[in-house]
């Protein structure tokens, strides 16, 4: 059957317990998984949803409901434990030109197989898969390995924009006590990055919980300690993210106390300026005004001396708000 005609792309391999491996095609794979000989691992990227759904339900024999969690565009991640099999969804992370690129990957896992699904192109799926292809280590030879080796490479996959995210928050700091003004646009877009990969790391971190703690009988025991270590690294993720958005509040916070004592600053040398031009005011109000029997109007010193207590006064008026520290 052509890529067109089947509507998913393809990509599978068998490993047997020896380590040798051999292409697989998709007619094989539906009597390959019912099997425990042999490790089966797939790639399926579905292109018509319609031919992909009746594919993974009616020549695999997946579950209705697991099959339409999968090539959902907007499923949470989440773990469903069937009779022969195990469904979980994750997502994973890319990382380009400042830009996260999020992609679900659907997991049908079995003792012998592990099989993804995606709708949308996944990097580190594909980087996966590759390793997997071009590893000669022969052991690994059951489906909760595999498990875990997909899911490590998922989560290690948050780490580099972690890193990313972390820089820029170093840069952001630096900016707010250099005094610039034009970092709130750049603080909210990055809160916005923050919250976003919160929405994606806090549901596979319960995920990896609920293989951990929930009795699995497709998850031997001898796999736990390595699920745990990527529960841990979940963690950290989650850690690190919660750690920078609170430092983003915290540098937005700084950045408005700065504004705010700017302000301030700015209103109190206009005070200062206002309070002196009024006491000028004051006197030259005084002695504007029009009545006829002033005692200063018909005194050759009347000028000079308005201009005088002008002088006295805001002298007096300046030593005072020096004093007080206003400028």
């Amino acid at each position: 059957m052509s890529h067109q005609q089947q509507g998913f792309g393809f990509r599978g391999f068998v490993r047997s317990a020896d380590g040798s491996k051999h292409s697989l095609e998709v007619t094989e794979l539906a009597t390959l998984i019912k099997g425990d000989s042999d490790l089966v691992i797939a790639t399926i990227h579905a292109e018509d949803l319609a031919k992909t759904a009746d594919f993974l339900e009616k020549e695999l024999g997946f579950d209705t409901l697991a099959v339409e969690d999968a090539l959902s565009p907007t499923e949470r991640p989440a773990m469903t434990e069937y009779d022969s099999y195990l469904f979980l969804v994750a997502v994973s992370i890319a990382h380009h030109d400042g830009d996260e690129k999020f992609a679900e990957i659907a997991v049908f896992m079995g003792s012998n197989y592990l099989i993804a699904v995606t709708y949308d192109k996944a990097p580190e799926l594909e980087q996966w898969f590759r390793r997997q292809e071009a590893s000669k280590v022969s052991g690994g030879h059951s489906g909760a390995i595999m498990l875990h080796s997909l899911l490590d490479a998922i989560v290690d996959g948050f780490f580099p924009v972690c890193d990313d995210i972390e820089e820029t928050v170093d840069g952001l700091e630096d900016s707010v006590f250099e005094g610039d003004d034009n970092i709130v646009p750049d603080a909210l877009r990055l809160k916005r990055r923050l919250l976003t990969l919160r929405q994606k790391i806090t549901p596979m971190r319960d995920v990896i919980n609920g293989l951990l703690r929930r009795d699995i009988d497709l998850i031997p025991k001898e796999v736990l300690p390595f699920l745990q270590d990527v529960y841990d690294h979940t963690l950290r993720v989650a850690e690190i993210v919660d750690v920078n958005r609170d430092i983003i509040a915290g540098v937005l916070d700084a950045h408005l106390a700065q504004v705010s004592n700017s302000l301030n600053n700015s209103m109190r040398v206009l005070t200062v300026m206002a309070t002196l031009l009024m006491t000028g005011s004051l006197v030259a109000g005084i002695y504007g005004m029009n009545f006829k029997y002033m005692p200063e109007l018909s005194q050759t010193w009347g000028y000079p001396f308005s201009i005088l207590m002008m002088l006295v006064l805001g002298v007096v008026e300046w030593v005072y708000f020096k004093r007080k520290g206003w400028f």
